[in-house]
């Protein structure tokens, strides 16, 4: 049975959606590869709130100015996360694994002065989810 991480990440003041992503991407995921190893999570997908720019007024980008694109129902203010990543390992045990490795002095060390670069750390919300239950279309 396989075991799922979701993690709501919101971003750094001062960073748009956009480099957040790109850091999020393209620094952090390829640290964060390197310093696990084989203990990384079977799959890590990061769905990113689509955000339209209003008119940013100041170099901190606060939230107004980037509003979700759509809401479909409920209001963009209760939006607090910039992406949804949801990691999956093989079972509980690789989770484990890879929880002992990232704790470890070194990797959190790592870890936590590439976050300061992009993340609100603050408001990191980190939680199991049971198994998955799919529905297909036919």
């Amino acid at each position: 049975m396989t075991y799922t991480i979701i993690a709501l990440l919101k971003r750094k003041q001062g960073l748009t959606p956009l480099q957040f992503r790109t850091h999020y991407d393209t620094v952090h995921l390829p640290l964060l590869k390197s310093l696990v190893g084989s203990a990384f999570p079977l799959t890590h997908t990061r769905n990113y709130v689509s955000r339209t720019p209003t008119s940013p007024t100041s170099d901190d980008y606060p939230d107004e100015s980037y509003p979700p694109t759509i809401m479909y129902q409920g209001n963009s203010s209760d939006v607090t996360f910039d992406v949804v990543t949801i990691m999956t390992w093989e079972d509980k045990e690789s989770w484990d694994r890879f929880l002992e490795i990232f704790r470890g002095d070194h990797v959190a060390r790592k870890i936590g002065e590439d976050e300061e670069n992009f993340l609100d750390r603050g408001r990191k919300i980190v939680f199991p989810s049971l198994e998955p239950v799919v529905t297909p279309r036919a």
